[in-house]
Parts: C-alpha cells; structure tokens; sequence
C-alpha cells in the first residue's frame, strides 16, 4: 500500500520524531549552558520568581568571595614579609641617599637666593662635606627608621580587611564586563559545549527508540 500511495504518514511522522530529538536534545543543551552562564552574575538583585528567589551566584556570595579573596591574597600573594623585604632592600637605601642628596641641593640653592652671604660658604669642599656627613647618618639611621616604618605598617595595615572591603563594594557591573571581556570565548564555548552534548545525548536516544 505504502508503495501505491506514498509513505505511510505513521511512519513518516515517527522518522521526523526521531530526526528531532538529537535537535531539541541540542538546543536544550545549549540554552541550558546559557542561562547557567549568565546566572553567574544575574540578576544582581534577588527576585522571586513561582515562590523561589533567584540570585546570580557572584551577587548572592560576594561577601563570602571579598572575605576569602583578602585572606588568600594576605597569606599566599602579598604580606608584611614582603612589604619589608622591599623597603629593606640596597635600592631602597640608594634611592634614598640620591632624593637626600638632591634635597640638600635644592635647600642650599634655596638659601642661596635668601641670603648670598650663606651661599658664599656653603659652596665647594664645605657643600660636599655637610652632604657627607648627611649621606653618612642618612646610611646609619636609615635601617631603624624603615624598623619604625614597617612596625606601624603592621599595626595599621591590614592586607585581608582592605581586599575584602574593596571587593564587597566592587561595581557587579563592572566585574562582570571585565570578565566576559577576558573570557568571551571561553564562555561560548561552554555554551556551545551544551549544544554539543545534547545533540550527542538525542542521537544515543534516537538509536535506543530504533533498537527497542
């Protein structure tokens, strides 16, 4: 019969059910990793949406992220150790001794102009041994006044509290235009991924519905 009048509409109907599965299987994927993507960060505000209330993931943890982001950022990337291994360093010291010098500098061209009697001795041998002497205790002193520095840093500078209070008020806005900016594609892939394996989730369906 299907051969006088054509396919048989049953028939016809059950191969387009299949054909189709594979393509809402895939869309269904795709729309899935889409909507999971965007709900990192929307809705920045929670709404109640059938009784539930809805939150981006970022929005909704932003405290808990600045408080383990603070702590993390203090104990494995940035610490008083090494706020005082900078200061402490021979650059420190030389590049102290050099805005001393130009200091000294500047104050004798200064009180050159106020008063030339003074000008007249602080000039020559006698300038470059009063810039010695200062070089010299700058040298001397400079290893307590950085001890000083460094042990009022540590009494006020609190590393972890200054990350996670920058944080918690950081624009969501702006956080998430940064990272869709540096993971663009990296995201449409995990899109495109979801499209990928729904298609491939239809196709092993459609092979089961054909076998059974």
């Amino acid at each position: 019969m299907s051969e006088l009048f054509g396919p048989d509409p049953i028939e016809a109907r059950g191969l387009f059910l299949l054909l189709s599965i594979p393509v809402v299987s895939a869309l269904i994927g795709y729309i899935t990793n889409y909507v999971a993507v965007r709900m990192l960060f929307r809705p920045h505000a929670p709404r109640r949406v059938l009784g539930l209330t809805i939150q981006g993931l970022v929005p909704r943890r932003q405290r808990e992220i600045a408080t383990s982001l603070g702590t993390m950022i203090e104990r494995d990337l940035f610490s008083h150790d090494d706020i005082q291994e900078a200061l402490q360093g021979a650059d420190t010291a030389q590049e102290a001794a050099a805005f001393l010098n130009e200091q000294v500098d500047l104050f004798v061209q200064r009180l050159a102009g106020q008063n030339p009697m003074v000008s007249m001795f602080l000039q020559g041998p006698l300038l470059e041994q009063v810039k010695g002497m200062l070089l010299e205790q700058m040298e001397q002193k400079f290893p307590t006044l950085i001890e000083r520095v460094i042990e009022r840093a540590e009494h006020k500078l609190d590393v972890s509290a200054i990350v996670s209070a920058k944080v918690e008020k950081f624009d969501l806005s702006k956080l998430e235009a940064i990272i869709h900016e540096v993971s663009a594609r990296e995201l449409k892939t995990i899109e495109l991924l979801g499209g990928v394996l729904g298609f491939l989730v239809g196709v092993a369906q459609a092979g089961c519905m054909l076998l059974l």
